[in-house]
């Protein structure tokens, strides 16, 4: 299926994760004790996909992290966390930097296994839209990307539906994921319904305005009240009422 580098220093999780990945999902498996031994196996093995533990000596997961975001050949390599209960905070910020998810540690057979499906299905997602993207680009088809983050899911349903003809619409709920998904499609169209979950709108534009990307991106405030209030003006490009909000992608008025 897909080669994975497994990096970790307690050598019970490497051998638990090994066994299952190539038992139940015919991985070819290369595994590491920590960040810097990563690193030396990620050049030697070209994995096309990473686990990565959060706390190891001579190199922790962060440290490992963004030495592999920072090499052009790896910045788009899948990469999963395995992290224990108490750091689940820490995943918060690594998400940031474009980890697709996370396993968490004690390892239990039964939930780990339902866990990597998930995460391969996903990885799969991902490679089928990259290869997508690939061949409509190389067509002269590529279109202009809208994220739109919303706890409604009928609405960013009726918003995809009026907009797909003419737009590529990634959706999700939540900031956190909303925000995922930024650092790593780059879409030039943000849309923020309100009260978001995990990471709020604010703090989501907030981000955004703070990346080097910012001034290429157009940030949509979706909301039932349209007033203006607070420091809106420095966030958001424009605030429009959840109802008309379709029409201002697709030329009705």
């Amino acid at each position: 299926m897909y080669k994975v580098l497994v990096v970790d220093d307690d050598p019970n999780v490497n051998l638990f994760i090994s066994r299952l990945l190539m038992k139940k999902f015919h991985c070819e498996v290369v595994t590491a004790v920590n960040g810097l031994d990563g690193l030396s196996k990620l050049k030697e093995e070209d994995p096309e996909v990473v686990f990565l533990d959060v706390t190891m000596p001579v190199m922790n997961g962060i440290e490992t992290l963004q030495a592999i975001r920072s090499d052009k050949k790896y910045k788009n390599v899948p990469i999963i966390m395995l992290t224990a209960v108490r750091e689940r905070d820490v995943v918060g910020r690594v998400m940031n930097l474009g980890v697709i998810d996370y396993v968490l540690k004690p390892l239990m057979y039964d939930e780990t296994y339902v866990r990597l499906k998930e995460i391969f299905e996903k990885i799969k997602e991902m490679k089928e839209e990259e290869e997508r993207e690939r061949i409509a680009e190389a067509n002269g088809e590529k279109k202009e990307k809208i994220l739109i983050v919303d706890t409604d899911v009928n609405f960013r349903e009726n918003f995809k539906r009026q907009l797909e003809s003419s737009y590529k619409i990634i959706e999700c709920d939540s900031g956190a994921e909303g925000l995922q998904i930024f650092m790593k499609e780059k879409p030039k169209i943000v849309c923020l319904g309100e009260n978001l979950p995990l990471l709020n709108e604010r703090m989501f534009a907030q981000k955004i305005r703070a990346s080097r990307t910012d001034s290429d991106v157009t940030i949509f405030a979706i909301r039932e009240n349209t007033k203006i209030t607070g420091d809106d003006s420095t966030l958001f490009d424009c605030i429009v009422n959840k109802k008309d909000s379709h029409s201002l992608f697709s030329g009705e008025s």
